[in-house]
């Protein structure tokens, strides 16, 4: 994940539904493929969804909202429209195209988080063209379009992109004349190559390449996050940035995210000052949401209920009560479809806005908390740089772990911590998550996914305070993360997000239903069409 930015990929995405892999990562896998698919005058005919079946999607794709993040992609609903919601019932009313999921073996099947997606498309002409794609979700809503109609391509939503089928060797000196910034063609094959942008470009100059000889199709498609103009690579390991030089770690992170937009890094700092008012936004809606609006299958909301507990004296904490009802609160909303911030994965999502959430409450100023989101986005950064966080291949370890570590960091700069003790709160964290099994009860993301971003900021909040006061994990963050993705490797597949073992093997009877509750193992069943919720 070299070429990764920290406010798409480790304090975001912005987006609904309960699972970074499985609801973010699906909705930007069909925006991008909804707008390669379909050009000016064509119109999308039919999406067939296949999900292979030892792969986590179709165990869990109803269940975390993967249909929903699909059917809100290719109608192109923002994801901070409301509409989104009711994007999934819009297909399965009829009301538009047919819109089917399918349970199917794949070839090759190789990533948990695989998919294939065929589009028909009714072009201009009235006669129908089918395009296949196959994709990967990533973890922590990143991914990557890599095949079309049996063409390798690369598109991880990071850029613009054009994809020009037929002969494509005029198409630099057409760039060239346009004096477009574009980077070095990729060419897939002898009939598809591939173009990178780090601005639109524009009509005139797509008019131009569709002009040029022996080119049959031209298909574009936007940046789905923030564009990135710079692909070097920046984050190395979090030895490197702990050494001393004349930046603090706040500050490293801004002109590191700086290079990375290619913006200014005033514009970067308010991009997280924004990032930030996301996180405590989500918070405030969790705790003050309406029963209506809940939709956890097991759990009840009890996010407020913690906030304004009388503890007894004796155990009383103000900042751990605030963290941990403020993570459920985020919890809360990121199941029931809220807007939340990744951070890095949905999963987790509760874990780092809880703690900053906490430092606010307990008054620390608005500037300190933003640097301490970029500290804990650069900790992040540097497990990202090694790692990856898809439980698919990690399990939890590389969800809570991760946003716990990141936390810790935090929690420990606003405590004045130096680099050195930031990444040793971070290794400690980390160290005591290792292995930690991936196992969603029922499919759902609530059981022990809420319990354990309760634990993710208490856990954050001891490892500064240890780490403070002058214990040392000794062994560098960058071993941690090293050891965190050789034991995921080593992990069996039914412990890394697919439902089959840990807790997910007892599953309680959901709240509201006749039955008596008592844990029982209940299999998941495998879907091949809609789930009417």
């Amino acid at each position: 994940m070299q070429n990764l930015s920290l406010l798409n990929s480790i304090v975001g995405p912005v987006m609904r539904g309960p699972s970074s892999s499985h609801s973010a990562g699906p909705y930007h896998i069909a925006n991008t493929i909804r707008q390669l698919t379909a050009g000016c005058g064509e119109y999308i005919d039919s999406v067939r969804i296949g999900f292979n079946p030892s792969g986590s999607f179709a165990a869990v794709y109803s269940n975390q909202g993967s249909d929903e993040g699909f059917a809100a992609g290719f109608l192109g609903i923002p994801i901070t429209d409301d509409a989104y919601l009711d994007a999934l019932r819009r297909f399965q009313s009829g009301q538009l195209y047919p819109f089917t999921f399918e349970v199917t073996t794949l070839v090759p099947n190789d990533h948990p988080n695989r998919v294939q997606i065929d589009v028909q498309v009714r072009q201009t002409d009235g006669n129908i063209r089918s395009d296949r794609f196959r994709a990967v979700s990533t973890g922590g809503g990143m991914f990557v379009i890599d095949d079309l109609n049996g063409h390798s391509i690369e598109v991880t939503g990071t850029e613009h992109v054009v994809l020009v089928e037929g002969s494509a060797d005029a198409v630099p000196d057409a760039l060239a004349q346009e004096d477009l910034d574009w980077r070095t063609a990729v060419r897939a094959s002898n009939r598809l190559s591939q173009f990178a942008f780090t601005a639109e470009p524009s009509a005139e100059a797509l008019v131009s390449i569709a002009g040029l000889s022996g080119v049959e199709r031209v298909r574009i498609t936007g940046p789905s996050q923030l564009c990135v103009a710079s692909t070097d690579t920046l984050l190395v390991s979090g030895a490197a940035l702990g050494e001393p030089d004349n930046l603090g770690l706040a500050e490293k992170a801004l002109e590191l995210e700086s290079i990375r937009l290619g913006l200014p890094r005033h514009e970067v700092r308010r991009l997280f000052e924004g990032r930030l008012g996301l996180m405590l936004t989500s918070v405030e809606n969790g705790l003050r949401a309406a029963p209506s609006s809940d939709r956890m299958k097991f759990l009840t909301p009890s996010a407020l209920r913690i906030k304004n507990a009388i503890l007894p004296p004796i155990i009383g904490a103000g900042f751990l009560q605030n963290a941990m009802s403020a993570a459920l609160a985020v919890m809360e909303q990121d199941t029931n479809r809220g807007v939340v911030v990744a951070a890095p994965t949905a999963g987790s999502a509760g874990i780092v806005p809880g703690v900053l959430f906490a430092l606010s409450q307990a008054g620390v100023a608005e500037s300190m908390l933003v640097d301490s989101l970029q500290v804990m986005a650069l900790v992040g950064g540097a497990f990202a740089a090694r790692g990856s966080f898809a439980a698919e291949t990690g399990g939890c370890s590389v969800e809570t772990g991760a946003s716990a570590a990141m936390a810790a960091g935090g929690i420990s700069h606003i405590l004045g911590a130096g680099p050195q003790q930031v990444f040793g709160a971070a290794s400690l964290c980390l160290m005591n998550t290792l292995g930690l099994v991936c196992d969603p009860v029922g499919g759902e993301v609530e059981i022990p996914c809420h319990a354990r971003n309760i634990a993710g900021v208490s856990h954050a909040y001891a490892a500064s305070i240890a780490t403070l006061a002058g214990f040392d994990a000794v062994l560098p963050f960058d071993d941690v993360v090293q050891a965190t993705v050789d034991v995921g490797k080593l992990m069996h597949p039914d412990l890394r997000c697919t439902g089959r073992g840990g807790c997910a093997a007892f599953c309680p009877a959901p709240k509201g239903s006749d039955a008596s509750g008592s844990k029982t193992f209940v299999p998941l069943t495998l879907k091949s069409g809609y789930k009417d919720r």
